[in-house]
């Protein structure tokens, strides 16, 4: 046991990289003794020659109780075989769900420390490397310092000029500039492109609704404007709205983009800043570009200069209507609010609404806010869905004076948001309409007699959730009740975990499609962000989280729909197991065993080979693919099992085999690439035997990894 000590100190200079030449030698070692640590410190401390030994081994002890080093992310445990306590270091309590601040450790005498960032260098100073956390990996973009979008041609551009965006070998000759602005050695050649609309002396003119064309090819940056850049390869076009005799009128302006950014302006006298009419940015329309939109209210008979504004050489759709005259909506705030009737469908124009109220679903354009009297308790819907399709609705109801965060009753934020109250109180309610970008939207309001909330409402009455089976969980009639902060907006349905003794947990959630769904575990009360446990979103399937050493008693299991949809849900516990370190298992004769009901292993693969191919691994690999180590596992019994490496510190890739050859025969469905966040994922039904499961790397990668894996009966 006491060479098991030595092993577990290696195995956490492993995971944080501490071993010379591994990684960083500042990180405090484990063999190193704390000066301050009481001989006599019972089971909480280092104490006698054990202890003097081994820093993971306290006082004497006869049971669990007696140890408690007062680090939370260390597993402590009496130590039957030699009656002390013994404190393993468990990294996967440490992690704060950012990757590209590397994978945090437990150090067994200070608790979470941060660990290494992600270091995303690939020693070529022709690139800019940088991690990227919405993507979870290195990003290695050839060095383009004006960002035209052309690297210098020292780096394998065509960019003869790296300091100026306007060149590039991407960009067209423009005529009659003085200018080589392709690189092609030759200015003004012929087949050079003269800008249209470049200036207000030659715009492009608009009389009438309908959707037309304006370049930025070639265009230079001529204007200014209170929300537009400037330089740095910013350049505008001219169009001239023109409002026709027979008094005032609206113009709308919406303008689109598949490349770069956009802004659009309006003046009373072209090149005159301080005549601005209004500035709107443009805001990212997933799949779609950028958007920006711009209202112009009661616009009298005359000439307008539209100045449009890009970073890229391309084409900007304008869809522009005349409507009648308008004035600005003043229900802004809950002060101002409009009346809603219900049942009556009306169109909302969401486009230069300021931001004045901030809930749990959050939205790129300002509010507007309308008002709801009751006088009688009623079940409350807010529906919306977009008439152009440009934005999602955001709803969030409020009662008065919606000023606190404690006021916000409810939200949606979708494709067909649908905003829902259960027995809403008579008096006041708010309902505040926002969207992602600017948008018209249909929106309408319907109350019905107030229902009983199903049992799975609430954490108060919350059913009981059985360890090992599936539940499936209806979720169209629910509300968000939950608030832990998980998914806000969504709605939610809370079961009861009971656990007899100290146990591990993982939540699996299944999801529908085109949905985001969360699942948590939390204490009784549910009563905010305080009491999660552990939490995880997804927009795939499964969602899942973890939580070990959890003390026994009464929890609850929440299962969280952004969209309403139903979902799966289920909990696999097991006894609290010790952290297994695996220090080496680089082939299968070394492969660390599992025990039959599960367990947790923890390694690092940057210093193992490549032993083995995968059958889901990236394709054109030499082979061997990624470094890899290798574990067994072996069953008495038909299980289901499950293998979860989630918080893993790089692009895993899981394969599970029937041996008892090495490295065993392929099994259906039985190999997992974790390229995205949640890493791989077997959810496997096998039947006794031995199976040998191989943790490798994704195309190549290697790093810390985590395996946690359950068993239950099919």
């Amino acid at each position: 046991m006491r060479a098991l000590g030595v092993w577990v100190a290696v195995l956490v200079l492993l995971l944080v990289g501490a071993i010379p030449g591994c990684g960083d030698s500042s990180v405090p070692s484990p063999f190193t003794k704390d000066a301050g640590a009481d001989g006599d410190a019972g089971g909480s401390g280092g104490g006698d020659a054990q202890g003097d030994a081994d820093p993971l081994i306290g006082g004497p002890c006869v049971d669990d109780g007696q140890c408690d080093d007062g680090i939370d992310c260390t597993f402590d445990a009496c130590d039957q075989e030699i009656k002390h306590c013994r404190f393993t270091p468990d990294a996967s309590k440490c992690q704060d769900s950012v990757y590209c601040d590397g994978l945090e450790v437990c150090d067994p005498k200070l608790g979470c420390r941060e660990g290494e960032p992600i270091s995303c260098s690939d020693k070529n100073t022709c690139t800019i490397d940088s991690c990227v956390e919405a993507t979870q990996s290195c990003d290695h973009v050839v060095r383009d310092m004006d960002e035209d979008g052309d690297p210098d041609a020292a780096c394998g551009g065509k960019d003869c000029d790296d300091t100026n965006p306007l060149v590039s070998g991407e960009r067209p000759e423009i005529c009659g500039n003085g200018v080589d602005d392709n690189c092609s050695g030759e200015i003004d050649e012929t087949g050079c492109v003269a800008p249209e609309h470049d200036t207000c002396v030659d715009p492009l003119e608009i009389t009438a609704s309908g959707v037309s064309t304006l370049s930025l090819v070639a265009t230079a940056s001529d204007y200014a404007a209170s929300c537009a850049g400037s330089g740095g390869g910013w350049r505008d076009a001219v169009a001239a709205l023109i409002v026709p005799a027979g008094g005032p009128q609206d113009v709308d302006v919406v303008a689109q983009v598949s490349a770069g950014q956009l802004a659009l302006a309006s003046f009373g006298q072209c090149g005159a800043p301080a005549t601005e009419l209004g500035c709107s940015t443009s805001s990212p329309v997933p799949q779609s570009g950028q958007l920006a939109r711009l209202r112009l209210r009661s616009l009298a008979p005359g000439a307008y200069p539209l100045v449009v504004f890009g970073t890229a050489d391309t084409d900007v759709t304008l869809n522009v209507k005349f409507l009648p005259p308008t004035v600005q909506p003043t229900n802004e705030t809950c002060g101002t609010a409009a009346p809603i009737s219900p049942g009556v469908h009306q169109t909302v124009s969401i486009v230069d609404a300021a931001q004045d109220l901030t809930g749990e679903c959050s939205a790129n354009t300002g509010e507007l806010v309308f008002s709801l009297d009751l006088t009688a308790p009623m079940d409350v819907h807010a529906y919306a869905v977009s008439l152009d399709g440009y934005g999602k609705p955001t709803l969030t109801w409020w009662q008065g004076p919606c000023t606190a965060p404690s006021q916000e009753l409810a939200c949606s934020s979708g494709k067909q948001a649908d905003a829902f109250v259960r027995a809403a109180s008579p008096g006041t309610l708010y309902l505040a309409v926002a969207a992602t970008v600017p948008t018209d939207l249909d929106l309408v309001v319907e109350l019905s007699p107030p229902t009983t909330p199903p049992a799975d409402e609430t954490c108060t009455s919350a059913p009981p959730l059985t360890p090992g089976q599936t539940l499936d969980v209806p979720l169209a009639d629910h509300t968000d009740d939950v608030k832990l902060g998980c998914q806000p907006g969504a709605v939610d349905a809370a079961y009861t975990l009971d656990l007899a003794a100290k146990s591990d947990v993982l939540l699996v959630g299944r999801l529908s499609d085109s949905d985001t769904a969360a699942v948590a575990l939390s204490k009784p009360a549910c009563s905010g962000p305080a009491d999660a446990l552990a939490c995880q979103s997804s927009t795939l399937s499964p969602v899942r989280t973890a939580s070990h050493a959890l003390a026994a008693g009464s929890y609850r299991a929440i299962a969280e729909s952004t969209v309403a949809s139903p979902m799966q849900l289920t909990a696999f516990v097991r006894n609290a197991t010790v952290p297994t370190l695996v220090p080496f298992a680089d082939t299968c004769a070394e492969a660390v065993l599992i025990p039959e009901t599960g367990g947790f292993f923890q390694g690092n693969t940057d210093n193992a080979s490549a032993d083995y191919d995968a059958g889901c691994d990236f394709g054109g690999l030499a082979p061997g693919g990624a470094p890899d180590q290798m574990l067994k596992l072996v069953l008495s019994a038909k299980k289901r099992v499950i293998f979860d490496m989630q918080g893993s510190a790089y692009s895993t890739l899981l394969q599970v085999r029937k041996g008892p050859g090495c490295p065993g025969q392929e099994i259906s469905k039985a190999c997992a690439a974790g390229y995205f966040a949640s890493r791989s994922f077997l959810d496997l039904t096998l039947d006794p035997g031995e199976y040998l499961v191989q943790v490798d790397g994704y195309a190549g990668d290697s790093g810390a990894w985590f395996l946690d894996v359950f068993t239950a009966d099919p």
